[in-house]
């Protein structure tokens, strides 16, 4: 990968729907969270790209899945 070849980073949710079009254009949809503390983190991130030299899609895991911790 070219070091000037520049990510776009999105965040996650659970629950949440990426699309990606066949031109590179993407559209995240995350669900709305009751307010309360944590909450506006994300879950994940990932960062993608879209390559229109090769048309590839190239996305990849930035920060997994958050772990909850629920009280017992």
């Amino acid at each position: 990968m070219s070091p000037h070849q520049s990510f776009t980073t999105i965040p996650m949710q659970v629950g949440s729907e990426l699309r990606i079009r066949n031109s590179g254009e993407i559209s995240v949809s995350n669900p709305t969270l009751e307010p309360g503390p944590g909450q506006n983190e994300a879950d994940a991130i990932i960062d993608y790209r879209f390559d229109s030299r090769t048309a590839e899609h190239v996305i990849r895991m930035v920060r997994p899945p958050a772990r909850r911790h629920t009280a017992r």
